[in-house]
This record gives structure tokens, sequence and C-alpha cells, in this order.
């Protein structure tokens, strides 16, 4: 449904539920509506793990969180959302809960994203490229975030990321970077991703490790959640204790995101961690596997830097990443090799 621009705009619900990086790449979409609707509510409905990454975004008004384990939690929020009177509301998660959400018989104007789920089919299970049908380039997730609110007098070119943490979280991730940088780390990886396809091997990120230190004499700090303990802890037991620092499941999120954006350099996955060295304009090298540009999801930084394998024909196997190779191989990530990494990271440093 199209809303015209002179329809008077106070109230504003905004639904994306996850994750980090989906929810990152809104504050492009954020810091425009704020500018065109300096006196609106605008409230922001996330799932309640994730509230942490949006409390401090100036452009917000209120945040509406849904507790996935709760009962009743979804249907007691669609009554919320049906009483407070939005006068449009912004579906960039378009899924069923999104869906259940917006269904109500008096609800204000949807707009929704378009999530080009053909062109996504054709494309990973048939390797059919629509995606650049007559020159066109993929678009960013981002992107597609504010062409659904173009009614609303957006500028779907304006892609630049924010990233906004309270100031004690600030503060804390500068102290704590300058403490470690006097300890000789100057590299922050995140060695994680949720599915097998999109991490590059441990043994490879060791060997980078170790080749960084051995050529600059720095050492690296590994990040992430508690789930990639496990990966972390077999990178350091083959590139070496003494060489790295952990702080996976250590600091929360946002002091995660703190840190990373006081980092000479960053390496990751293609993860949510990416979009917050991206957000932060740190200079980044991000390794992608079994995923692709046209998915959208590259990192939105002019200082990062992807590599990737774009000559394998199986690519890309998933849109999200998978529990193994399907051709058993994974030439995706194994011929990025821990050497080539390295060059572009000297660069980086300088």
């Amino acid at each position: 449904m199209q809303i015209q621009l002179n329809t008077p705009i106070h109230k504003i619900l905004i639904i994306r539920m996850s994750s980090i990086g989906d929810i990152l790449l809104t504050t492009p979409l954020l810091r425009q509506l704020r500018a065109l609707y300096p006196a609106a509510e605008i409230d922001f409905l996330v799932r309640k793990e994730y509230a942490q990454l949006l409390q401090a975004n100036p452009h917000l008004s209120r945040l509406l969180t849904l507790d996935v384990h709760a009962g009743g939690a979804l249907k007691a929020l669609k009554k919320q959302i049906r009483h407070h009177g939005y006068d449009v509301i912004l579906d960039l998660h378009r899924n069923l809960r999104s869906g259940y959400l917006c269904a109500f018989w008096n609800r204000p104007p949807v707009l929704k994203i378009r999530k080009n789920q053909l062109s996504r089919f054709l494309l990973v299970h048939f390797k059919l490229n629509l995606y650049r049908r007559g020159g066109d380039r993929p678009l960013h997730v981002a992107e597609k975030y504010l062409r659904a609110a173009v009614p609303l007098g957006i500028d779907p070119r304006d892609l630049a990321l924010e990233m906004h943490l309270p100031r004690a979280v600030e503060e804390s991730g500068k102290s704590r970077w300058l403490a470690l940088a006097a300890q000789g780390y100057g590299i922050v990886m995140a060695p994680g991703a949720r599915h097998f396809t999109k991490r590059w091997p441990p043994a490879y990120y060791a060997e980078l490790i170790q080749q960084i230190y051995k050529s600059t004499g720095r050492r690296t700090v590994l990040v992430g959640g508690p789930d990639e303990r496990e990966i972390i802890t077999e990178i350091r037991r083959l590139a070496g204790e003494e060489i790295t620092l952990s702080l996976a499941g250590e600091v929360s999120l946002p002091e995660t995101f703190a840190l990373i954006c006081h980092a000479p350099c960053f390496v990751s996955n293609d993860s949510g961690l990416m979009h917050a060295a991206a957000a932060g304009g740190v200079p980044q090298v991000a390794l992608f596997g079994s995923t692709t540009e046209e998915l959208g999801f590259f990192p939105l930084n002019p200082a990062a830097q992807v590599l990737q394998n774009p000559q394998l024909s199986c690519r890309p196997c998933s849109h999200i990443g998978r529990a193994a190779c399907p051709k058993g191989h994974f030439r995706c990530m194994k011929e990025i090799r821990p050497e080539e990494v390295v060059e572009v990271i000297l660069k980086k440093l300088g």
C-alpha cells in the first residue's frame, strides 16, 4: 500500500526482530526517518535478546520487545500494537510472526521489504543469476530496507551505517583496548558464524595469527559469543595461547562492539560482528564462503575488503549457510589461504 507524502505521520513502528547484522543494517533507515519526522514517535519491535543493540540509538522513541519463549507474548504484543494507533508500520522482517502482528482489521498501512525469494531460490538451487540482469547490481539488504520506506520520503542511496553505544560502554571499550595494546595486542578476530559453511577453518585462523605475530609482533584478541568458545579454544591451542586472548562470552555484545570499534584491524567471517565493524568504519577483512554478494550482506564499509573464491560454480549453496559442504570439498573457504589474508592485513595496518 502506498502512502501519500502529505499524510500526517506521527507514529511509526519498525519491525525487525533479529539478528545482529540485520538489526545493524536498519540504522541508515532510522537516521533518515528521524530527520524527516523529527517530532514523530518512532518505535522499534525487536526480540528481547537483541534489544541491547538499539537501546542507545537516539533516533528511536521506544523499544517493543518480544520474548519468543514466553507463552502468549505474541498475542499480547499484537494487542499492544493494535491499540497504540500507529500511522504506518514498516515490516522489515516479513515472516509469519511479523505478518501475524500486522494482521488486524483497522491496521495502518504496512510497508514491507521485498525479499526477492524467487531470484534467491533460482540462484541457490539452479545458479540462475537474475540479480544481474541487464547489468543491474545486487541490492544490499540495507538498501532493501530503505526502498521499503521510499513512500515516506526515504532516500535509498544513503547507506551509511551507524553505531550507537552507551557512553559508559564506549569509554570502557576504549580503556580496554588501550590496556590490550600496551600488552602487544594489535588485531581483533571473530572466527565464529552460525553455520559451518560460513566459517573459515580454525587451523587457517591459527596460521594467520602466527604469521601476523611473526611479521608485526602483534598479538590477536578473539571475540564472539558463548557458542564460539569451542572454536576459539581450538584456534588458541593451534596458534599458541601466549599470542592470543579470548573474550568470547566474557563481555557483553555492546562491549564487544566497543572493542571492535577501537581495533586497528578486524577479521571475520560473514557474521553479525562483521556488520558491527562496518558500522564503526574499522579497517576490516571479511571472509566469504558459501554466500555471495547477490544475497545482500557484504560489509557496507569503504575500509572493508572481502576475500572469497568467485570461480566456484557451486556458490552460493545457501542464502544463510549450511551445516556441511554439500559437495564435500569446502573449496569456497579452504582455497582462501592464510598468506593471502596476511598480505591484505599488512596493507591495512600500514
